[in-house]
């Protein structure tokens, strides 16, 4: 494929460092809710690192959404199906969704258990008060974010891998944001 139209450097950082993040952290939920013995001494320690790591990818998805306003995104391939750009936006549309969803539905969960958020060590501001039902809510929003977000994310890399061995070599999106 000639003259590869790229996305800005800026926006191919923070994408390969979001995907590292977020695919870290959701398997790390899944191991603190499935696997993590309740009497690990190491349990909070976990927990800790995650609420870090979650206020993380919330700057960085609040980042991301600058950058994207600020530097033009590579169009599609005109060869391509309507279809499959309309699904590619709606796709993009809902990861942005999920990717702000998910960290801020922890961090509120956190807070109305009444539990602080620390970004290691530094005490973040507190969203919510204490309130034991609001906090079983955010952890069902929690849970079905993650695992909505885990869904979207296979589609993604799958079609991805689809354009990339499976369709016209114009169709390969995936150079674009190497």
């Amino acid at each position: 494929m000639k003259n590869i139209q790229k996305y800005h450097i800026s926006s191919r950082i923070i994408h390969w460092s979001m995907a590292i993040l977020i695919i870290g952290l959701l398997a790390i939920g899944i191991y603190m809710d499935e696997f993590l013995p309740k009497d690990a001494t190491y349990r909070g320690t976990v927990y800790s690192l995650h609420k870090s790591f979650g206020v993380i990818a919330l700057i960085l998805i609040l980042i991301r959404i600058i950058n994207r306003t600020a530097h033009k995104t590579p169009e599609l391939p005109k060869t391509m199906p309507k279809w499959q750009i309309i699904s590619a936006k709606i796709t993009h549309f809902v990861l942005y969704i999920l990717m702000f969803l998910m960290p801020l539905s922890g961090y509120l969960m956190s807070n109305s258990y009444g539990y602080p958020v620390f970004l290691f060590g530094l005490k973040m501001p507190t969203l919510a008060e204490k309130n034991y039902e609001m906090a079983k809510f955010f952890g069902e929003c929690h849970e079905v974010f993650g695992y909505s977000l885990i869904a979207i994310i296979i589609l993604h890399i799958g079609t991805a891998l689809k354009h990339k061995f499976f369709d016209k070599k114009e169709h390969d999106v995936l150079p674009r944001m190497l």
